[in-house]
């Protein structure tokens, strides 16, 4: 219905046109008969060869529309092919090795049942969802963190975009849902205006995603709904931070999920990702409407040292002995803290990668897979475990005559169910993210040696503390900015120069611009009609100083938004550019030629050769002034404000040593070796987890130190009164230990954003026995109950301590 709708629009439109034609032409010639300036019978035989050759000419338009809209969605398939395969490879690694990714497939519901306990491998998930009952097919892709999700997604994506030119009729779009601003305000999801909304996005991320035209897009979208497979990443990337067990929770992700399940408008096949935890709290049986659940399954052991011995036997000529030792450990102890790092994909590369760099001369490997059991398998659990809980008699322990009488296996489990093997594994995780970058670099693809592994560590360590937030006066804290994801759109990381230096480095060039382009037409122009001439060029200049002083992140969003719309065949925002391009040069060459002609005092036709080369000059300042050219720097920053606050922050970065003056560049490079991934026109972290351990190693010393001196002052506090006779005021040392007390509360969020578990509870451990003691100090206790609080502080404090230099 639309297409044929747009065929009789474009017909009345053609036939208007040939209407205007003729009545032009009939209306020269019949004011021509009586001068006999024209032959009528030359004019007529003109103006019908003129109105054939438009008519062939509109034809011939109409015929090449059609095979273009016949041939977009191969077109659109192979860019979604080349692009997908270029980030799969980045996902897998070296030579491709296969993931043991497994997923277990439940039927939609009113489906077949025999298939809700069946186990697949990932190659097969796009048999399987092209066999989900129809019309529309949902999918929705579920599992923890690091399960694999995305490269499931990827998986998907890219096996239809290759069946495509086997005349499989699907056509698949991957797209971040990070990128998703949300709906029109007081629009229901059911309504024209959110599919509309929803529409204009999808429109925009696949054309800026795969860089085809959103005409071909549009022609694609406008088929059949069953021509577009929508694979949507990162259900839970929207509201982060919110709670999707509240009604009014996660408002955007239950739009969305709405949306799918009520708009008739809707797209029809769609797949989502989503993290299990945050996909069930939707309630229902299938938050997505008719979605069959594909829940990804842990690493089997076997699989995991497959994986890992693969990786090694191309890289090391076939031997992969040196992983006997986590083979043997993984077997005896399939619960300790080295075995929990492989139960995922991304745990898995980070194995892989840590251990497969050779040293500098290349004759050996620089690192040995055994240091993992040595510092982390059951030996190194049971004596910490042995040494933490049952000798110091901990809270969660035993005595140590009870420990004396378990069995080897019995003491194994008690250890493994304790926190210190949590402890323990979010250790090994720590030391296995902070050999990502290393391992990355030495093994970098394409250079390997163009950037030291410290400047790239602190320059990615930099780039992950950029949060985006919406209150820029708030002061940023890590409790606050811990669920966010850094924002890595290039147009957007000018704050990283410094957010005051920048704004008024380009507020002031802005404006002396505006005010040099001011002052010389008004003090060397007095003629009122020439001073018109220029006024476009003066309100152009002022808008752009307004837009540099602006400290929003993204300072024209406009000059990434363009409209997809066609006028006469002709997209719109070609001819939005072109128009505003060709005003830029018009306006600019009046304004320079207006002023050097008054200061010459010379006016046309005799104008000196100085005063063309100022029309000239004002003409080129014209377009980037009166239109927001599109500026490509070495990041792709679009627009004439943001490029030139892109600059500016690339100069102010490399002077005060926080980014390479190439940051485009060093992007790229981070991206082809596999630190970074692509995500529509911005860059994102390779994983999460590897975002979250940079931006935590950041913060995490200064929340440490405000934490451990806090506790330190309150059980100095209590010491002091301890320590002396009992005429000593107990309140006023108890409120001192409590100030200390509260410090440690206040700074609760931000500890638990930057800090493991471990040394959570151990913080906790230590408030709690503080207070406890604050509390016996107020009561006036004294003797061996006092002796008994003060010795349970002591040993908290210990093993925070202890804790928080692990983490350092």
């Amino acid at each position: 219905m639309r297409a044929s709708g747009r065929t009789a629009r474009g017909w009345r439109a053609a036939a208007v046109g040939c209407v205007v034609l003729v009545c032009v032409a009939g209306y020269g010639l019949f004011r021509s008969l009586p001068a006999g300036d024209v032959d009528p019978f030359g004019a007529l035989t003109g103006a019908l060869g003129a109105l054939a050759g438009g008519a062939g000419l509109v034809v011939s338009a109409r015929q090449y529309q059609r095979e273009r809209r016949t041939g977009a969605k191969s077109t659109l398939a192979r860019a979604v092919r080349t692009h997908e395969d270029r980030q799969y490879r980045n996902l897998l690694g070296p030579r491709k090795a296969s993931v043991p990714v497994r997923f277990r497939l439940s039927a939609p519901p009113g489906g077949p049942e025999d298939s809700a306990t069946a186990t697949h491998e990932w190659p097969e998930i796009t048999d399987r969802f092209l066999a989900l009952p129809g019309p529309a097919r949902r999918l929705a892709i579920l599992g923890g963190p690091g399960s694999g999700k995305s490269l499931l997604a990827k998986e998907l994506t890219l096996a239809l975009a290759s069946r495509q030119e086997e005349n499989v009729r699907e056509v698949p779009v991957l797209l971040s849902l990070s990128s998703w601003t949300g709906f029109p305000l007081y629009e229901k999801p059911e309504n024209e205006a959110f599919h509309t909304a929803f529409r204009d996005w999808l429109v925009h991320e696949t054309s800026r995603t795969y860089g085809q035209s959103p005409a071909l897009v549009t022609d694609v979208l406008d088929g059949a709904p069953a021509d577009v497979v929508l694979v949507l990443d990162g259900l839970d990337e929207l509201d982060p931070g919110g709670d999707a067990g509240t009604p009014l929770a996660r408002p955007r992700a239950r739009a969305l999920l709405r949306y799918l399940a009520d708009n008739p408008a809707c797209p029809g096949d769609v797949v989502l990702t989503c993290r299990t935890t945050v996909y069930e709290e939707f309630g229902g049986t299938a938050p997505l409407a008719g979605g069959a659940r594909a829940e990804l399954l842990p690493v089997p052991p076997d699989a995991a040292l497959a994986h890992l011995r693969a990786r090694s036997a191309w890289a090391d000529h076939g031997r992969t002995e040196r992983w006997d030792a986590v083979l043997e450990e993984i077997r005896t102890a399939p619960s300790s803290p080295v075995a929990r790092q492989l139960l995922t994909p991304w745990r898995l590369t980070m194995t892989a990668n840590a251990y497969h760099v050779r040293s500098e001369d290349g004759g050996h490997w620089h690192r040995d897979p055994a240091e993992l059991v040595t510092r982390w398998g059951r030996e190194a659990l049971l004596d910490r475990y042995h040494r933490e809980v049952v000798e110091s008699g901990g809270p969660h322990g035993s005595p140590q005559a009870s420990w004396d009488l378990l069995t080897p296996g019995e003491r194994l489990r008690d250890a493994e169910a304790s926190p210190v093997a949590e402890d323990m594994s979010g250790e090994a995780e720590e030391y296995l993210l902070s050999l990502y970058v290393p391992s990355v670099v030495a093994g970098h693809p394409v250079r390997r040696h163009r950037y030291p592994v410290d400047r790239v560590a602190r320059w990615l360590t930099l780039l992950a503390t950029h949060r985006q937030r919406d209150d820029l006066t708030a002061p940023p804290t890590p409790g606050g900015l811990a669920e966010h994801r850094a924002s890595l759109a290039p147009h957007q990381l000018w704050p990283l120069g410094g957010r005051r230096l920048v704004r008024t480095l380009h507020g002031s060039i802005a404006t002396l611009i505006a005010l040099a382009v001011t002052g010389l037409l008004v003090f060397t122009v007095h003629a009122p009609g020439d001073v018109l001439l220029g006024f476009p060029l003066i309100v152009s200049s002022v808008i752009a100083a307004v837009l540099a002083w602006s400290d929003r992140p993204d300072i024209d969003p406009s000059s990434r938004v363009g409209r997809t719309g066609r006028t006469l065949g002709i997209p719109d925002r070609t001819i939005i550019a072109v128009s505003l391009a060709s005003a830029g040069v018009v306006w600019g060459g009046l304004y320079g030629m207006v002023v050097a002609g008054s200061v010459v005092e010379a006016r046309p036709p005799d104008l000196p050769p100085i005063v063309w080369a100022a029309t000239a000059a004002g003409a080129l300042l014209g377009v980037p002034l009166l239109r927001n050219w599109s500026v490509e720097t070495y990041t792709t920053v679009k627009g004439a404000a943001p490029g030139l606050r892109h600059r500016i922050f690339l100069v102010c970065a490399a002077l005060r040593g926080r980014l390479p003056l190439r940051l485009g560049r060093f992007l790229d490079w981070a991206h082809q070796g596999g630190l970074l991934r692509v995500d529509g026109s911005a860059y994102r972290f390779r994983h999460d987890e590897f975002e979250q351990y940079l931006w935590r190693a950041h913060r995490r010393p200064r929340v440490l130190a405000v934490c451990l001196a806090a506790a330190e002052s309150a059980y100095r506090a209590g010491t002091e009164v301890t320590e002396v006779t009992e005429d000593t005021d107990g309140q006023a040392a108890a409120d001192r230990m409590l100030t200390g007390v509260a410090t440690l509360a206040e700074h609760r969020p931000d500890l638990s954003a930057a800090c493991p578990a471990g040394t959570v509870a151990a913080a906790e451990e230590t408030s709690e026995a503080l207070r406890t003691w604050a509390a016996q100090l107020a009561s006036g206790a004294t003797g061996s109950r006092l002796v008994s609080h003060r010795d349970r502080a002591a040993h908290a404090l210990r093993r925070f301590r202890a804790s928080a230099e692990r983490r350092a």
